[in-house]
């Protein structure tokens, strides 16, 4: 197949090219994504490459889903039949150790756990050493075996060190503990799915042999982000024949802070003459920008020329129309936010603009809440992506608990979320009862339970809702095991009926019900959806696979404005972008300016991958509030002088957003009010669920909810439905 009407120049050439290593230097807009999949394509059309020999490594499921789909057509395969590995280094890892973790003693249906089930381990461990589980060294001790991870680092290469400083020594014996918890659990966390996966390919030399027959294409897309660890995974795979292709933009590194390292990239032609000395690293430059105007691409190569760590290349745009970037420099976080929403609603009101091709980006989640709330006052429908993904709610958290029960019996982290969900009575006393009967079986509470259901600590009731859970798992795992076609259908009744747990949802909180039943019935979509699509795909590996998802997976389609951090919006691309709060100790980080000179290009280049989201045009705004960060007011960012732009020359605020004001609201004039008007409250912070209350806006209602300092209000007219705010703000007030 020729592709070369297909792709400009440069793209033809990394498509083509016949060299074994291949290292392409891909900027921003520049057909990165469209070059890996012809790539692959290429590799088998062109080159008779059986697809089971290509790996091909992605940095989200949402990458990985985009360029198999654009395979396929390419090479004629609508039923995605062949077998090819495209996916996360996570998944590929996971789907390793299935069939290869044995050597290390561990059965292979071991079950992954995420950062709350890490630190419900890590709390019980600190429990049994006489601390309370609030106790804050529990998150940094989890946190600092985390680093260790990243870094390589497993409890076997630590435990013989010696650690002068006393906290150290302790965090090194609580990792041993917790290595030790979840092995007799046949459970591993993330970083474990790389560390065991390098462990057996290190230490098992038959077993590498094999796979590097196996792979012979290597493929990896977002290079610059590769960390030490991972980079040290795919040379163990490697031998002297392998292929290596790697895309990324050393512009684009962003992830240096959880190890990200984009020496690697740029020392790339050095690492590989450990592998083939006599083979050189081809470098492909991509620089052609299909994606921003030149206005926008202007602002980002001014900004990123100041970086001294990089390969220097500048975009060169092929559209070179386009508006100017936009720089309004508010007075406060209020009137920088009016700003936004009323340059939002003059898009989508007057240029006929969808809600849906409008991104808004921040450095960090805490500097929504204005946004947020502005939104709201306006009735703007958005969505924020990066907070609390779907398989995180409390509700999917709690199936997937006892889906991973029917998987491992010797899961205990899901045997003590869901002991008591629904409520069966039992308390911590009887918990701690079974947990010392258990460790002196030398089981876990879970199987000890399974096989001593009559001697262990339960009441009569206790023990017959007990025994329904159990003899209910059995049965799902029967079903399973037969390979019953109606086992989605038996799982789904047993949640709900024979467990009682939509019941249990529904006394638990009425006024959520709905919306947590309906995301239940997702869930079980999801899962026939996908059981049904894909013959091969086991619930087990379902399961795990739900365990592995990224932000950026959640992103979707439907109109209304996105709110993301930049690190969320890292690949993805919109018509219109506003970057907010660019005030300097917030965009560039208070921290990373007190730091050294890689701390400030780290934020450097995320500003630069910021702006280049941006297709159409690029909004930036700051304000001049006060900070607590900086323990001062507020002035623009370093970044937007070092873009070209000029201070002093703001974008005019001259928008009337009152005329956008919601059918059947009051109007009400929200001209930006001097500073201090904008920071009253109304000095309430004892709000009690069923308190009365007014809005100046939307009416009388009730609180239905609280949390943290927010509160959720049912409104009196049905068609507001519920909303939530902050409680102390000035346009609520008390009955």
């Amino acid at each position: 197949m020729d592709f070369s009407s297909l792709l400009n120049e440069d793209q033809l050439k990394g498509v083509v090219t016949s060299s074994q290593y291949v290292r392409v230097i891909a900027g921003a807009g520049s057909g990165k994504t469209r070059v890996l999949t012809y790539r692959i394509a290429h590799l088998i059309i062109n080159c008779n490459v059986l697809p089971h020999q290509i790996l091909a490594v992605t940095f989200t499921n949402r990458a990985a889903k985009e360029i198999k789909e654009r395979v396929n057509k390419l090479i004629d395969n609508p039923n995605n039949n062949f077998n090819m590995y495209l996916g996360t280094i996570h998944s590929w890892c996971a789907m390793f150790l299935r069939k290869e973790i044995k050597v290390l003693g561990y059965p292979s249906n071991f079950t992954i756990l995420d950062e709350e089930d890490q630190l419900a381990v890590m709390k019980e461990i600190f429990v049994k050493h006489g601390y309370p589980k609030s106790d804050p060294a529990i998150k940094t001790c989890l946190n600092w075996i985390g680093s260790k991870k990243t870094d390589g680092f497993e409890y076997e290469d630590l435990k013989d060190k010696d650690y002068p400083n006393s906290e150290i020594k302790r965090f090194v014996k609580y990792y041993g503990e917790y290595t030790e918890i979840l092995k007799q659990r046949n459970s591993l966390d993330f970083d474990d799915l790389l560390l065991k996966s390098i462990d057996i390919l290190s230490n098992f030399p038959l077993i590498r042999e094999k796979y590097c027959r196996y792979i012979r294409y290597i493929l990896v897309d977002e290079f610059q982000d590769i960390n030490d660890v991972q980079f040290n995974l795919i040379c163990l795979l490697m031998d002297a024949g392998t292929s290596l292709y790697v895309v990324g933009d050393p512009d684009q590194t962003i992830y240096t802070w959880r190890g990200a390292n984009n020496r690697i990239i740029l020392n790339l032609e050095e690492s590989l003459k450990e592998i083939n000395s006599k083979e050189k690293l081809e470098t492909i430059m991509l620089i052609k920008n299909y994606r921003s105007t030149k206005m926008i691409l202007d602002c980002a190569n001014n900004l990123i020329v100041n970086n001294m760590e990089r390969v220097k290349k500048d975009l060169i745009p092929v559209n070179n129309s386009g508006e100017i970037v936009d720089f309004f420099n508010a007075r406060t976080a209020k009137e920088e936010t009016h700003h936004i929403v009323s340059t939002i609603l003059e898009l989508h009101k007057f240029k006929n603009i969808k809600y849906k091709d409008i991104v808004v980006l921040y450095r960090a989640n805490y500097l929504t809440r204005e946004l947020e709330s502005t939104l709201l006052s306006y009735r703007v429908p958005y969505k924020v992506y990066g907070g609390m993904k779907f398989f995180q709610r409390r509700e999917i958290k709690d199936l997937l608990a006892y889906f991973r029960l029917i998987i491992n019996d010797l899961d205990d982290t899901a045997f003590d979320r869901i002991i008591n969900v629904p409520r069966r009575g039992i308390g911590p006393l009887t918990i701690d009862k079974i947990s010392t009967m258990a460790e002196e079986n030398g089981q876990t509470k879970f199987s000890y339970i399974c096989e001593n259901l009559n001697d262990a600590p339960f009441t009569t009731k206790q023990r017959a809702l007990v025994t329904s859970l159990v003899s209910g798992i059995k049965q799902i795992r029967n079903e399973i095991n037969s390979n019953s076609p109606s086992f989605v259908q038996s799982l789904y009744d047993f949640i709900n009926l024979k467990l009682g747990y939509f019941d249990y949802l529904k006394e638990d909180d009425e006024s959520k019900y709905d919306e947590r039943k309906e995301n239940i019935e997702e869930l079980f979509s999801s899962l026939k959806n996908q059981l049904d699509g894909n013959q091969d795909l086991s619930f087990e590996e379902f399961v795990n696979s739900a365990m592995l998802q990224s932000s950026q997976d959640e992103v979707n389609e439907g109109d209304y404005v996105s709110l993301m951090t930049v690190h969320t919006a890292k690949g993805l691309e919109y018509d219109y972008v506003f970057v907010y709060s660019l005030g300097q100790g917030i965009f560039p980080s208070l921290r990373s300016i007190t730091e050294s000179r890689k701390g400030i290009e780290e934020e450097r280049r995320l500003a630069y991958v910021a702006f280049t989201r941006a297709k159409k045009k690029l909004y930036l705004s700051s304000n001049q509030d006060y900070s607590f960060t900086t323990q001062g007011p507020l002035s623009p960012s370093q970044f937007i002088k070092e873009a070209g732009i000029k201070i002093g020359q703001e974008t005019p605020y001259n928008i009337d957003i009152s005329s956008f004001k919601p059918q059947g609201f009051v109007k009400k004039d929200i001209t930006p009010k001097p500073h201090n008007d904008m920071r009253l409250t109304n000095g309430i912070k004892d709000w009690k669920i069923g308190d009365k209350v007014v809005h100046e806006k939307f009416g009388e209602g009730v609180v239905v909810g609280i949390i943290s300092q927010l509160i959720e209000v049912k409104f009196n007219d049905s068609r507001l439905g519920k909303k939530t705010f902050l409680g102390s703000h000035i346009s609520i007030k008390r009955i």
